[in-house]
């Protein structure tokens, strides 16, 4: 018997359960996504140097912008529609192939560019090449990743990040030890890329857009108000670093590569905690869903508080690991914490999201994103240039945070008009905990009596979170 459209397919295990058990696996799996050039970055900027790594740095947000776009906001319609209807698991497949057939056609209208670009000079195919290449083989494994994480198969989306991070990663690494060389770099990182690609492709099993041709048009259609989404929110995510680039210089965009990667870090845990939740959500009992996701994101946004609140208390020592003298330690340290206030905000973003996108209403995640975006720049290229050469970082930071606060904002009321969604009064304050702690964290000197006063504020916050942990995960398992 065949389900109605709009019922979820049958999940197994209990959601809490499976909430706890998926978590694990999704963060080190999106830590190692989001994270594995932190691995890297210590040997990276020392064999490169400020200028080459941030050519590498702007051409890796290249990739995942292009990769983003050619996804065409699939992702999302992907994990909805697996889990209605007894056809569900087909149409994801489905989709999956469009997002796969897509890459492929930007990809060779990436690469005729580049052919015409190099005939009348105005590129080199050394360096375009290796950009278009990854971009493609990215969006195919995005799309293994994301059939993995609707099947609720964490191990099989850990061991594409593994693959197509880390093993990417150390592969420009090991090439840019002989020629260190941006190009050198990222010819080695799109080798390693596309590999995944081809496991990507082996696991998740992607199918032809016409086996399931009527549902996989309507998911075109839920999709496509997120494709100038999902594009808007790269350029949130990564097109501060174009940005820094553009306003103060390369020199100064690889200082804030660094910074943002350790600012990642409590990101990433959101991001992480999110592929585990997200389709749990989107799979729960409808009488049940969203009191049950008000009240587990509660619980998730404490996480990420406390994450982003110790990372920026301890700017001083992870910047002074990752980055050498010549970088400037002092705005490194508070643009790192002006950027983990922005894990908050997207662990709320996230949650309202499902709601809008369950409400069909993706029309105004789009919204929210493109203005995001707006604030995002406008902050930026008032605060940046006045600050000087790398002393503008701070200003990119701030910039990037206003952007992720809007988004929340908007999301969030957007949730609020058009689904049962509340979240409690409780989850604003642990919000504004986390991230008063962070700003303390960006402007506290680094060494001196101050230094104390960031060991005792982190031991703090590690007493809190152990103290609430119980609650905690009672709540995830209820």
């Amino acid at each position: 018997m065949t389900s109605p459209p709009g019922s979820p397919a049958p999940t197994a295990g209990r959601p809490g359960a499976s909430l706890g058990a998926h978590s694990v696996v999704y963060l080190v799996g999106t830590a190692l996504q989001g994270l594995g050039v932190l691995l890297v970055l210590p040997f990276a900027t020392r064999v490169l140097g400020a200028v080459e790594f941030g050519r590498v740095a702007t051409g890796l947000v290249v990739v995942q912008m292009v990769g983003t776009i050619a996804a065409a906001g699939l992702p999302q319609v992907v994990l909805r529609e697996h889990h209605r209807g007894a056809e569900g698991p087909r149409v994801a497949r489905a989709l999956a192939g469009t997002m796969v057939l897509l890459a492929l056609g930007l990809g060779v209208v990436g690469l005729l560019l580049a052919l015409v670009l190099s005939a009348t000079g105005h590129a080199d195919l050394g360096q375009w090449v290796p950009l278009v290449v990854a971009a493609v083989a990215l969006t195919t494994v995005v799309a293994g990743q994301t059939l993995m994480r609707a099947r609720l198969q964490p191990w099989g989306f850990l061991a594409l990040a593994v693959l197509a991070t880390v093993g990417a990663q150390l592969a420009g690494l090991l090439a840019s030890r002989t020629e260190p060389t941006a190009e050198t770099y990222l010819t080695a990182y799109a080798v390693v890329v596309v590999l995944a690609a081809v496991v990507a492709l082996v696991l998740g099993r992607p199918l032809p857009p016409t086996v399931e041709r009527e549902r996989v048009r309507a998911g075109i259609r839920l999709a496509t108000p997120l494709l100038p989404q999902a594009a808007a929110m790269l350029g949130l995510l990564s097109g501060d670093v174009l940005l820094a680039r553009v306003l103060v210089g390369e020199a100064g965009a690889g200082s804030y590569q660094v910074a943002l990667q350790l600012g990642n870090m409590p990101f990433v845990l959101a991001v992480a905690l999110f592929n585990a939740w997200g389709p749990l959500v989107l799979s729960h009992p409808l009488e049940r869903r969203w009191a049950w996701t008000a009240r587990t994101g509660t619980a998730l946004t404490t996480v990420v508080a406390a994450g982003a609140a110790g990372v920026a208390l301890l700017g001083p020592w992870l910047v002074a690991v990752m980055a050498d003298p010549g970088f400037d330690h002092v705005a490194m340290v508070g643009a790192l914490g002006v950027i983990c206030t922005v894990s908050v905000s997207y662990m709320l973003y996230q949650g309202s999201s499902l709601a809008v996108l369950d409400a069909e209403r993706t029309g105004r995640l789009a919204w929210a994103a493109l203005v995001a975006l707006a604030v995002l720049v406008l902050v930026a290229l008032s605060l940046a240039p006045q600050a000087g050469s790398t002393g503008g970082i701070v200003g990119v930071a701030i910039a990037k945070a206003a952007g992720y606060v809007v988004l929340m904002a908007l999301t969030t009321w957007f949730a609020r008009t058009h689904s049962p969604l509340r979240w409690p009064p409780r989850v604003a304050a642990v919000a504004l905990a986390g991230v008063a702690l962070a700003l303390v964290g960006a402007v506290l000197p680094l060494d001196g009596p101050a230094a104390w006063v960031r060991v005792a504020l982190t031991v703090l916050v590690g007493a809190a979170a152990v103290a609430v942990a119980p609650r905690i995960l009672r709540t995830l398992r209820g």
